[in-house]
């Protein structure tokens, strides 16, 4: 605060003890007259109110930073928390896939006793086979939600080509894989199958 700011107030605090002064010994003498505020003094109550709304509005603002700064902070951990999340995920469902698989695979002996190996492939095999003919193109595009021209060949081609070659998978799913609603996987197919017929 500025000297001149502190002569403002001392003056101010100075002319609000002169008014509460005179009110005093205005009621000690029993006087009736109305009491008559001077403009100083009621400048110096205003002054005081402000700066005590302006201490409460740098408190809050305060607290406002201090939270923005915590999210700030928690923000690339949430983010890693979701890719692994996202990973997990897709562990799981290739894993509760694999072990149908195998359960068919154990009802599915021939006759002879022989077991009929599993030739399935995992989805990001199938994945990574369908993005090589679109380069420039990651698997992290095809789950992303732009939905750019580039992208909305390649991701319907992989959609369509899990759904094909991984029965075992439902549509529901296969939609969790790709981030995507069952019935966005069902209109892929729909929609790649219809161009492929129509070549």
């Amino acid at each position: 605060m500025s000297v001149a700011a502190r002569n403002i107030t001392k003056d101010a605090l100075h002319t609000q003890a002169q008014h509460y002064s005179d009110v005093r010994s205005r009621i000690a003498r029993g006087e009736k007259k109305p009491i008559v505020v001077s403009q100083a003094a009621a400048d110096a109550l205003t002054i005081s109110e402000l700066r005590q709304e302006v201490s409460l509005l740098q408190k809050a603002l305060a607290k406002a930073q201090a939270s923005l700064r915590f999210v700030a902070e928690r923000e690339p951990h949430l983010r890693e928390t979701e890719q692994r999340a996202d990973r997990l995920e897709l562990d799981l469902a290739d894993a509760r896939a694999r072990i149908l698989s195998q359960a068919e695979l154990i009802k599915s002996i021939n006759d002879d006793g022989e077991e009929v190996t599993d030739r399935r492939r995992t989805v990001p095999e199938i994945v990574t086979e369908v993005l090589e003919r679109f380069p420039g193109v990651t698997w992290a595009d095809v789950k992303s939600v732009r939905r750019t021209r580039e992208l909305i060949g390649p991701r319907q081609a992989c959609m369509e080509a899990v759904y094909d070659e991984r029965k075992d998978l439902s549509l529901p799913s296969i939609g969790k894989l790709f981030c995507r609603d069952h019935t966005t996987i069902l209109h892929a197919v729909r929609k790649v199958k219809a161009d492929r017929g129509a070549a």
